[in-house]
């Protein structure tokens, strides 16, 4: 598909210009990176606010395209009905490296223990100690109400075409990143393989249909 605007959007851990870095440019689409500079709680209303906060008071071409990296992958949902409740359609979803969302309300923590169970019993365990943030090699390591927080249902979804980009590379705070590009393989998704630049990223949204 050939979108009007592409939204990159970093994970609630992930540093805040993780995607002004990658200095990213689809021709025929308008590239939009907002900063994710959450504060408060809840940890994920926060966050949806602070990424629909810019969105909004910006004009966006239509159709948009989701793009979410780490731990924002779960959320991007109901960042997207955020955009639908102000008339913008929503026409595709890329995860890169991301965890993704599941049915009912489970936290990041249960993301990740069905990605790798020790790893998340590992880190409970060191987030109940008083002061403990997780993980240490994260931009923004959290406390354990975030990890341990429910995260906003994703009701009737999806509700466009999903695709995943699988880099290789160790993202903190999502679990193996195999196993969620197996997950999205099994759900008849398609799997990209191969670093993040501007010619892959332009040709898994080409790709979405639509």
């Amino acid at each position: 598909m050939r979108p009007g605007t592409v939204i990159l959007v970093s994970g609630p851990i992930d540093a805040p210009d993780h995607w002004e870095r990658l200095n990213v440019n689809l021709p025929g689409s308008d590239v939009v990176a907002p900063a994710s500079d959450d504060t408060g709680r809840p940890y994920a209303v926060a966050w949806i606010a602070a990424v629909a906060r810019p969105l909004h008071a910006r004009e966006l071409r239509g159709p948009l395209v989701m793009v979410g990296h780490g731990t924002a992958g779960p959320l991007l949902p109901a960042l997207a009905r955020t955009q639908r409740a102000a008339g913008r359609a929503v026409g595709g979803y890329v995860f890169v490296d991301a965890s993704l969302p599941r049915p009912g309300s489970p936290s990041h923590l249960d993301l990740i223990r069905s990605a790798d169970a020790e790893m998340a019993d590992a880190a409970h365990t060191m987030l109940h100690e008083p002061g403990r943030l997780w993980p240490l090699d994260a931009p923004r390591p959290r406390d354990h109400e975030f990890w341990a927080e429910k995260l906003p249902v994703a009701p009737d979804w999806p509700d466009a075409p999903c695709a995943y980009v699988h880099t290789g590379a160790d993202v903190p705070g999502t679990g193996p990143t195999d196993f969620w590009a197996r997950s999205a393989r099994s759900r008849n998704w398609p799997v990209w393989e191969g670093p993040v630049d501007s010619g892959l990223l332009a040709d898994v949204v080409d790709a979405l249909p639509g």
